[in-house]
């Protein structure tokens, strides 16, 4: 399918003769090639390199993870034919699944759109930011393990009522690759999966506080072979502190609520994923044990000192640094949790891999960042992140609850 969508993008943007006329190179927020009205080729680049430090990795690990270059992606976007939009992204840095979006958006009507091709599931406002425009240097531990991610698929969207309701829907190769362990391993993960996402803004009041107010709610399911499954605990720089070493057998049912406001300057937001894995015939009698269970939330809030309104973005500064302006500074919080476990109401706990009430674990994590837009292509960060595991013996430092980790990001966008 991947290669099939890029076969024609690239062929009716370029071999079409209404294309060849007027066909000119401009830079406005991107550099992009146009010919009138009737095609844009925006072409993207992404690099970002983060220097970092955590008391939770080894001599070893910390001097390997001291400078790590997070992405390297290119692509072209854009739009043909006055209602076709395409997105292609490539990874440079991994061998293992490079292509990020690789997409065709067939789009003439504002209330029924259609999505075909590799792209994030509709599920968590958190994993669907672009990384680009993230309050913070890493999503949250919520949204990066219980969240789908990118798949191969086919999605309905659209807006209805004057743009107060917002619906998406699909179905999915798998149930995207956040769940999906490397190819080398034989944890398993969904198969075929169909998801939900409603989006209500009940205060659609132009030029008003409250008009950005958005609650939204989403659903996934899809069913999961007999196995240990992928889903696992790892803290914000990525040492483990549960391996869901458990079996599971059957559906797979994700739940996820989330709560956005972004008045002026200011924004604030809160999700919750619950995700559960039925275990059919998994206990020692071979009947079924209480599902396992995977769930976390987070509150953040951001204001950009700077006063530009976070509704439209900081990533063009009103006064960009060096002309005339410092550029978009933005302070940010964020309080989070993730935890494993099973649904068992009773029962003593255990390690077992066929226990019925499972011994879990969780990770509570406080996040401070300071943002720095330069200007619409350079973007700088910082952040300090305190966890505390609740079982500190299966983490990364057994001897000890809590760290603390500091990681500074450089980001370069064209």
């Amino acid at each position: 399918m991947r290669r099939v969508l890029i076969a024609i993008v690239l062929g009716l943007c370029f071999s079409s003769p209404l294309a060849a006329q007027n066909m000119r190179f401009v830079w406005g927020q991107h550099p992009s090639l146009r010919a009138g009205d009737w095609l844009r080729v925006d072409f993207r680049a992404r690099f970002q390199g983060d220097v970092r430090r955590s008391e939770a990795l080894s001599d070893v690990d910390a001097e390997a993870e001291t400078l790590d270059i997070a992405r390297r992606r290119v692509g072209i976007e854009g739009r043909f034919a006055d209602f076709f939009d395409y997105q292609v992204e490539y990874e440079l840095r991994t061998a293992e699944r490079p292509w990020r979006d690789v997409y065709l958006n067939y789009g003439q009507f504002d209330a029924f759109q259609i999505r075909a091709g590799k792209f994030k599931l509709p599920f968590s406002v958190d994993e669907n930011t672009s990384s680009t425009g993230l309050d913070f240097i890493y999503r949250s531990r919520m949204a990066s393990r219980l969240a789908p991610g990118r798949e191969r698929g086919v999605m309905v969207h659209g807006n209805v009522a004057n743009n107060v309701f917002g619906y998406e829907a699909g179905v999915f190769q798998h149930d995207g690759d956040n769940g999906r362990p490397p190819s080398i391993s034989t944890r398993v993960f969904g198969g075929r999966t169909t998801v939900a996402r409603v989006i209500f803004q009940p205060f659609r009041i132009p030029k008003s506080t409250i008009d950005d107010f958005e609650v939204g709610v989403a659903f996934s399911g899809t069913t999961v072979p007999e196995g240990f499954p992928a889903l696992r605990g790892r803290t914000a720089l990525g040492p483990k502190f549960f391996d869901s070493d458990l079996w599971v057998n059957g559906r797979r049912l994700r739940t996820g609520f989330e709560a956005r406001w972004r008045p002026g300057p200011v924004s604030i937001q809160s999700e919750y994923i619950r995700v559960t894995d039925e275990r059919n015939g998994q206990s020692v009698e071979d009947t079924d044990l209480s599902s396992f269970l995977a769930q976390g939330w987070y509150v953040s809030g951001s204001f950009a000192v700077t006063g530009e309104q976070k509704s439209d973005g900081l990533d063009e500064p009103r006064r960009p640094f060096l002309r005339g302006g410092l550029g978009a500074i933005e302070l940010a919080a964020r309080f989070e949790k993730l935890s494993f476990g099973s649904t068992a109401g009773s029962g003593e706990a255990s390690t077992s891999p066929r226990a019925d009430a499972v011994l879990g674990n969780s990770d509570v994590a406080v996040t401070l960042g300071v943002n720095w837009y330069l200007n619409r292509w350079v973007k700088i960060q910082a952040n300090l992140i305190r966890e505390r595991i609740e079982d500190p013996s299966r983490g990364p430092l057994p001897a000890q609850v809590g760290f603390w980790s500091r990681v500074l990001r450089f980001q370069l966008s064209l």
